[in-house]
């Protein structure tokens, strides 16, 4: 059996446990540059507020609402996230961290689990010890548990334990397919052509049918709401094939210094991500956006490929290569909106093939990227930088309503009395 455990409202219930009052209010959470809804309370969603709507469509009627609004704060939630995962991991022998607020249990190799007290205790333990509200979906493969989650949710309760046929095949029956795990719009367009509505619609068709239309990922999952399991969880997450950090500007940059700063900071971050994951990178891309909606302005989406001499993870090495290929593409006269670095050819860190006939200072670059890590993870990420790294970064997103940093900046803590 296994579980899949999300976080109810999870970038509003972040900001609602520090500010407890604000529960019961229509409250959202906005997207990078507050450009629109990405989470809401449900009495958000009451009001028919809608993910993904723009901010300024929607000004007025969460004025009307007296809405209380956030800027997305990435940092509060990336760690409120790490302690849910961390209890989670009590309850299992194996666990799958799925995104930033969802992650997949094993429970099959648990002796004489009765599956509800389980759930219960599972929800309870998570919601007392770190503040948050979960989720929890149960059924015999990973498919049929994301179901189970979903149909909770819409039931209006904590868990949902698909653990007989009957109780599989109550859930499937009304069950929208395009709420199912893995039915993205192309699937779903294909299948509503065919009059398949429902979950159980789906698990109607024969394999090789599905084999045909949807390939063989959409027969693993024709397979697994008929309870036979084809997706497994690793203990060990997979290597990412391409790693990227961007970001939009919060105006328009038409000069080239800041751009420089963005990308020192973006090739920083994807450094650090690459580290983390003990990889090394072999080609970096760097790109620049105009604003595509903007039919008044000149477009202009320049983007370059650079493989490093070296295959690198050193903040040194790859910011050094993004600013000399960030002055190869600017153009003076366009609005730049965003910029972004991306690298590829990840590779294991114990894997370099080195040159006999260049200098390459490995340890060196490890030595000064461990000091970096070591200072900023103790003082706080950003705490030493490299020069064109700015500090006052003006041309960062606008976050006109971000909330304080309760667990990761020592200021910010609350205090009580």
């Amino acid at each position: 059996m296994f579980a899949h455990v999300d976080i109810n409202n999870c970038y509003v219930s972040c900001e609602t446990l520090f500010q407890p009052h604000l529960r019961g209010r229509v409250v959202v959470v906005l997207s990078n540059n507050d450009g629109c809804v990405i989470a809401r309370s449900n009495e958000a969603k009451a009001i028919g507020i809608k993910m993904a709507d723009a901010e300024f469509l929607v000004r007025k009627h969460l004025a009307e609402n007296n809405a209380i609004i956030f800027s997305s704060n990435y940092a509060l939630y990336a760690d409120m996230s790490a302690r849910m995962m961390n209890n989670l991991a009590r309850y299992t022998p194996m666990l799958m961290v799925y995104s930033i607020d969802e992650a997949f249990l094993d429970l099959q190799n648990i002796r004489g689990l009765d599956l509800h007290k389980h759930a219960q205790l599972t929800s309870t333990n998570v919601m007392r010890d770190t503040g948050l509200s979960i989720t929890l979906g149960i059924g015999p493969t990973m498919a049929l548990a994301k179901l189970a989650n979903k149909a909770a949710k819409k039931l209006k309760r904590d868990y949902l334990v698909l653990d007989t046929e009957a109780r599989i095949k109550d859930a499937v029956k009304k069950f929208p397919i395009e709420d199912v795990w893995g039915i993205g719009p192309a699937y779903y367009s294909k299948l509503r052509q065919y009059n398949i509505m429902t979950a159980q619609d789906f698990r109607e068709l024969k394999p090789d049918f599905v084999r045909q239309h949807m390939t063989v990922q959409g027969w693993r999952l024709h397979q697994e709401l008929w309870g036979k399991p084809c997706n497994v969880i690793n203990d060990v997450a997979e290597r990412s094939k391409g790693i990227e950090s961007s970001q939009s500007f919060n105006i328009y940059q038409t000069t080239l210094e800041p751009i420089e700063e963005a990308a020192a900071m973006h090739a920083a971050a994807v450094a650090l991500k690459l580290r983390q994951q003990k990889s090394m990178a072999i080609t970096l891309t760097i790109y620049l956006r105009t604003n595509k909606h903007n039919i008044k302005h000149d477009q202009h989406y320049p983007s370059i490929t650079v493989k490093v001499p070296f295959a690198a993870n050193s903040t040194h090495q790859l910011t050094r290569i993004a600013v000399q290929a960030i002055r190869a593409i600017w153009q003076p006269g366009y609005n730049y909106l965003k910029t972004g670095v991306r690298v590829t050819g990840i590779i294991p860190e114990n894997e370099v093939q080195y040159n006999l006939f260049t200098k390459y200072e490995h340890s060196r670059e490890q030595k000064l990227a461990g000091l970096m890590d070591d200072l900023n993870g103790r003082y706080g990420r950003g705490t030493l930088r490299l020069a064109v790294d700015s500090l006052e970064r003006k041309w960062a997103m606008k976050q006109e309503y971000l909330s304080k940093q309760y667990t990761t900046d020592w200021k910010d803590i609350i205090v009580t009395q």
